[in-house]
């Protein structure tokens, strides 16, 4: 079988690797890309590339945010939020398919809340889009699917595939079945999945498609070939014979015999010696040649795609525990801002269905002071909040069933955790560095979660401390919620009012005294510390006991 050859040439096509962006209303540059391009081609010509492609799609552009990391981050436990909630569930024919995203970029994207809101709406209406029409979601999960067996079809080992033409077939076939993907869904689409399509249809356009989809078509049926191999003692092929030739004579790209009887005597002439699958290889390399930097764009969009997927599937994931997420709305201050079911979706880690909960409207920039008993879901609320303002901006599905929300410029969050070995404060000084940290951190219209704000501090004083950064905070007028077991003086500013957008919410209780994990307008009137000291034996009757016990005489045999 010998085929007449044109030299491959490695030039990248017109435009050049670009990426393919679908989290921006215009999409951003992603920079030189002709290092992943060369990848691409290392990869298709036999090159060991497992995993080398994650660098590329992990480096998916994000636009400037004005949030800064250190301030939220940390004590929203992202990669876990990631790992029990955000999920891939795509449908194959096998059945649902349950897939874990690439976990930076996810985190990434999380991490880094665009500043402008139109970039916010442009994703909230591809997850509107999707979310409407199971036929728009297909469609995206047939692209996922397909790129992912175009980039595993690339990064085969060549311990695991040895044959290099399987290889590069292989990769063909996935490309097309991923171009198609792209090509043949999103029509009619009104949000930037219509870029997807776009590009399918782009590619499907050039002549260089023709042939590719023509070799696919032909794979497995070129030829049969009957050989005789000579081998040499290290085992190299010193030399074959070709005994029969049957082949498949339809297409054009199949020369005819005078055609490859004139390549094969030009090649001699020039000193080249190649056997047949040296020509098959040739060919593959010539017709995938033009897609190189299509590839790198299709590759690149994979953080995007699974972004949207990962939001859907804790969309799915909700659903299943009778809970509800949704897109949020964003107001204007003084308007009301509204959560309605909102929950905590960390305690899925847990292996527990939290309780959803709605919470009182106030003022969008009012200042909300919690209070109630431990281990009534004062954190847990406080954390729930900052999830769902965070997830709103990035421009997610938020664990809320309804929302309104207030734009912000920074989120501030500082839920109370265990002393650091290492700090050099007491906790009184640790204390006064948070609040400062606070203060220098704050913008105007910023959101502030603080957890048992004063707690490790002297009564006295930290109501003081307390009623000082409560006096000081509106002048900033930001989003403030604040947890304090300091009720007295709790109850004190509810009465007075020093502040005019003060507002209260406290642990709703049932007739029991048990926290039902719902919050109700008003201040706690006790912590339950007699509760919790039945709960854990330290009631004066049981600690009598035990020192009773340990006063006894003590047996001969003892």
């Amino acid at each position: 079988m010998g085929f007449f050859i044109a030299p491959v040439g490695a030039a990248p096509g017109a435009h050049g690797p670009r990426g393919l962006d679908l989290l921006h209303a215009t999409p951003r540059a992603w920079g030189d890309l002709t290092g992943a391009a060369e990848l691409v081609r290392f990869a298709f010509e036999g090159g060991d590339c497992a995993g080398v492609f994650d660098t590329m799609i992990e480096a998916l552009p994000l636009a400037p945010t004005s949030f800064v990391l250190e301030s939220f981050a940390s004590q929203l436990h992202l990669d876990a939020l990631i790992d029990c909630a955000l999920h891939l569930r795509v449908t194959t024919p096998k059945g649902t398919q349950v897939i874990a995203p690439n976990r930076k970029v996810l985190r990434r994207v999380l991490e880094t809340p665009p500043a402008a809101p139109e970039d916010t709406t442009t994703r909230q209406a591809v997850l509107r889009e999707l979310s409407s029409s199971k036929a728009r979601r297909d469609e995206l999960e047939r692209v996922y699917l397909a790129s992912r067996r175009l980039r595993e079809a690339l990064e085969v080992a060549p311990s695991t595939e040895p044959n290099l033409v399987r290889r590069k077939v292989g990769v063909l076939v996935a490309l097309e079945e991923t171009v198609n993907a792209l090509a043949d869904g999103f029509d009619g689409a009104t949000s930037v999945l219509a870029r997807l399509r776009e590009k399918g249809q782009a590619i499907r356009e050039r002549d260089a498609w023709a042939r590719l989809t023509e070799l696919v078509d032909l794979e497995g049926n070129l030829a049969t070939v009957d050989v005789r191999v000579r081998l040499g003692s290290d085992g190299t092929v010193r030399g074959f014979g070709v005994l029969a030739i049957r082949e498949n004579q339809a297409s054009d790209l199949l020369p005819g015999p005078f055609g490859r009887m004139l390549g094969r005597f030009l090649s001699f002439l020039r000193g080249h010696r190649y056997g047949e699958n040296e020509v098959v290889v040739r060919l593959l390399e010539e017709v995938f040649a033009p897609f190189v930097d299509d590839v790198v764009d299709l590759l690149g969009t994979t953080g995007a795609i699974e972004t949207y997927l990962a939001s859907l599937g804790f969309a799915d994931l909700a659903k299943e525990k009778s809970l509800a997420v949704s897109l949020p709305s964003f107001v204007e201050a003084p308007a009301p801002r509204r959560l309605d079911g909102l929950f905590n979706p960390l305690l899925f880690l847990q292996g527990v269905t939290p309780r959803a909960c709605d919470l009182p409207r106030e003022r969008s920039d009012a200042l909300v002071v919690v209070t109630g008993p431990n281990s009534g879901g004062k954190t847990r609320l406080l954390q729930a909040i900052a999830l769902t303002q965070l997830l709103g901006q990035v421009g997610l599905f938020v664990p809320a069933a309804y929302a309104d929300l207030r734009r912000t410029p920074r989120l501030f969050l500082s839920l109370v955790t265990e002393d650091d070995a290492a700090q050099v404060e007491g906790r009184l000084g640790t204390e006064l560095l948070r609040i400062r940290r606070l203060f220098e951190q704050l913008e105007p219209g910023a959101v502030a979660i603080l957890d048992e704000l004063c707690s490790g501090t002297n009564p006295d004083e930290g109501e003081d401390i307390f009623a000082m950064v409560m006096s000081l905070l509106p002048r900033l007028t930001p989003q403030v919620f604040v947890s304090t077991h300091f009720l007295g003086l709790a109850a004190r500013l509810a009465r007075e009012r020093p502040v005019e957008s003060l507002a209260f919410l406290r642990v709703e209780l049932d007739a029991a005294e048990r926290p039902t994990y719902a919050f109700v307008p008003g201040v706690a009137t006790s912590s339950l510390a007699h509760k919790v000291a039945q709960r854990l034996g330290v009631t004066r009757e049981e600690l009598e006991a035990i020192v009773a016990h340990k006063l006894e005489p003590k047996g001969r045999n003892e």
